[in-house]
């Protein structure tokens, strides 16, 4: 148990910090943790423009090493993972840390471009008893087949099929929803919903998934429950979308 956790973070950067790794670093400093901040790729993401390309592996694996070899990690997000190649020497070079591993299978941007070659196969590939998984209503959908998932009652359906793959938690965020602000936790033998005020998203408040994923490892790496610690990240995501990051 740590109070400032270490965590390290694993997503593209994109540089205005609306999304990405910079916004998983704004989230990590604002609950007090300690980010490591390792780029998965590089983007572009503006009005029209839109490009990508991925951090090559040799290098990808090199900066993650000397991150261990300087210190503990405690938790560890994994937001976007272009390929199977980069996928893979992550796995490797964080084996035997006993960390906690925050998944945000992030494959498209919110406008639906795409950002990952990651198959359904890949992300369940990752599940195990300390990875908890973070899907938006769409996600879980692709994730199980589904033609779609909306309602509260299928978002605690599909999160209790992705537990069954072996997830120590699945937490299906509800912010897609047309109504209501309802998150669903599921863990193996009990579903909880996380209700809150629906809250309006101006078009600069971007990566609520992201922040919320990491808020999420923060807590998990301080030692807290899956529970509290996800009551924490959906306490977090509400105050950003009300004040920003101050």
């Amino acid at each position: 148990m740590s109070a400032s956790p270490r965590v390290l973070l694993l997503a593209g950067h994109e540089p205005t910090g609306r999304a990405g790794l910079l916004a998983d670093v704004a989230a990590v400093r604002a609950l007090k943790g300690a980010p490591v901040a390792v780029a998965t790729a590089q983007t572009a993401q503006g009005a029209t423009t839109f490009l990508w390309e991925s951090t090559p592996v040799r290098l990808l694996r090199a900066q993650v090493t000397a991150a261990r070899e300087l210190g503990p990690v405690d938790a560890v997000k994994l937001g976007m993972v272009p390929d199977p190649a980069r996928l893979g020497a992550i796995r490797e070079v964080l084996e035997g840390t006993g960390a906690w591993w925050v998944v945000d299978p992030v494959v498209r941007t919110s406008r639906g471009q795409q950002l990952s070659r990651l198959t359904v196969r890949h992300y369940l590939s990752l599940a195990g008893p300390r990875v908890v998984l973070t899907p938006n209503l769409d996600e879980a959908a692709w994730l199980l087949g589904l033609p779609s998932v909306s309602t509260v009652e299928e978002a605690a359906e599909a999160g209790r099929a992705l537990v069954a793959q072996g997830f120590g938690a699945v937490l299906v965020k509800g912010g897609h929803r047309a109504r209501g602000a309802v998150d669903v936790l599921c863990v193996p033998g009990r579903t909880q919903l996380l209700t809150g005020k629906r809250l309006s998203r101006s078009p600069e408040r971007r990566g609520t998934g992201c922040r919320l994923a990491s808020a999420l490892a923060v807590e998990l790496g301080r030692g807290r429950s899956v529970a509290a610690a996800a009551r924490t990240a959906k306490a977090f995501v509400a105050r950003y979308l009300r004040t920003g990051d101050r």
